[in-house]
């Protein structure tokens, strides 16, 4: 399962790449090189904030804890 959800991130993230760089692209165009550069900075120091106020933050603290036993001998 961990290598399915490895996968499927790495998918997305590699599959949005292009994506990336056609909107730097026209933001470069459309506002300069270098202010666009200074948005994407501040959007990217924006995004801890985002995780800390999402339903994610919360999750990862109150998970259920595993009722694994071991098999049994044979």
């Amino acid at each position: 399962m961990q290598g399915r959800i490895a996968a499927t991130v790495d998918f997305v993230g590699l599959g949005l790449t292009p994506v990336g760089s056609v909107l730097g692209g026209v933001l470069g165009v459309a506002i300069g090189v270098r202010a666009g550069l200074l948005l994407t900075a501040a959007l990217l120091l924006l995004s801890p904030v985002c995780m800390l106020l999402s339903p994610l933050a919360r999750m990862g603290r109150a998970l259920p804890a595993a009722d694994y036993s071991p098999p049994a001998a044979k």
